[in-house]
């Protein structure tokens, strides 16, 4: 009898699963189906209450299965409870996230996508493309993202040492990492000269930055290439990556959004021309308004080095449901070929592995912004 129970779970569960990924998946756009079906969610955990299976509890049927339906239909959307309202919008609030740690998912983990320089997570040897296991005595696998990040919040605030179990980028092993509080300082462009060519790191696109990056810029105007290296960065305001685009492209740069609903907004923003080849870092860590900005830059001409981005523009919003609220994407970004840049990423004109030991990424962009590949053609 227990197995049977077991069986009949599983196999409601997934046809609810089923159900909205086909919904999520036909015409009727991102999101727009899950609305539809998560009454027939409800009256899936009806029939397990009602079927064998009265020892099973049901809320964490409930938790466990809105968050699978939700995240089929929106890759990076959220399902919060009523009683966690005010957790979740606390941490969405923070202009800073703890520790300067900002996390996706990926594989069921919360996923490190960025570390901000100067931070706690910086200092305790985290690195963008790890992934997180445990925070405290909590397991986060299976969770949701703002559910680890709301641990990390708590602790923080309290001003605790919190401990982590993190998972190398190779997947290889995990380490104890322990994060101590302490103050996170402001992200701001930087520009270093690799033997001629200026690599600029933005770690939060906003209008400021834009205004920084063209500060930086100004000195090397004649230099022959540029590299912009996005890896690591996912902060900011979508709106302002038309301007700092252009101050990188030069000349009129367009960036097309897409609502739900199939609604198109293109956003232009112009700047002085350049006469510089722009090739810029990308990889699984590029996301959110650094991933837009990467879109902005490959329509402007410039060419991109590493890997596929991480697949997430979506600016997201409440839409309240029985017991809780879905956060769903209502706006993201068209990529270069048309498509939404929501849940795939964008692809790369040139992939390149890592190597232990080295920055491949980066001497593959440094190599075809001096136009060492032109000179080795002529």
């Amino acid at each position: 009898m227990k197995q049977l129970r077991i069986v009949f779970l599983s196999v409601s569960v997934v046809m609810a699963v089923a159900l909205i990924a086909f919904a999520s998946g036909a015409s009727e756009g991102v999101g727009r189906g899950l609305y539809r079906l998560v009454g027939m969610f409800g009256q899936t955990v009806a029939l397990i209450r009602a079927n064998y299976v009265e020892d099973v509890p049901i809320d964490r049927i409930e938790a466990g299965a809105m968050t699978g339906l939700v995240e089929t239909g929106d890759p990076g959307g959220s399902w919060v409870p009523d009683e966690s309202a005010a957790v979740f919008e606390a941490v969405r609030a923070r202009p800073l996230p703890p520790f300067g740690l900002v996390l996706g998912r990926r594989s069921s983990y919360p996923f490190v996508i960025q570390v901000l320089p100067g931070s706690p997570a910086e200092a305790a040897g985290i690195i963008p493309g790890e992934l997180i296991e445990r925070v405290g005595d909590v397991p986060v696998r299976a969770k949701q993202v703002w559910q680890a990040v709301a641990l990390l919040d708590a602790a923080e605030r309290a001003g605790v040492e919190v401990a982590l179990d993190v998972i190398d980028r190779e997947l290889e092993g995990k380490r104890p990492v322990k994060l101590r509080a302490a103050t996170v300082p402001e992200p701001a462009p930087t520009l270093a000269d690799r033997d001629g060519v200026p690599v600029v790191r933005v770690p939060r696109v906003d209008r400021p930055s834009a205004e920084r990056v063209a500060a930086l810029l100004a000195p090397v105007a004649s230099a022959p290439g540029i590299v912009v290296d996005l890896r690591g960065s996912a902060l900011g305001d979508p709106d302002a990556v038309p301007a700092l685009a252009a101050v990188f492209a030069g000349g009129t740069v367009e960036l097309r959004w897409l609502r739900r609903g199939g609604a198109v907004e293109p956003a232009t923003a112009s700047a002085p021309a350049r006469g510089w080849r722009v090739v810029v870092c990308a990889d699984a860590s590029t996301a959110g308004a650094a991933e837009a900005l990467l879109v902005a830059l490959k329509g402007a001409g410039a060419t991109l080095i590493g890997g596929e981005s991480f697949g997430d523009t979506g600016q997201r919003a409440a839409v309240k449901s029985t017991g809780g609220s879905l956060w769903l994407a209502e706006r993201w970004c068209a990529g270069p070929d048309g498509n939404p840049v929501l849940g795939d990423g964008v692809k790369p004109d040139e992939r390149v592995r890592e190597r232990r030991g080295a920055d491949a990424v980066l001497e593959r962009a440094l190599e075809i912004a001096r136009g060492a590949v032109l000179a080795k053609a002529a």
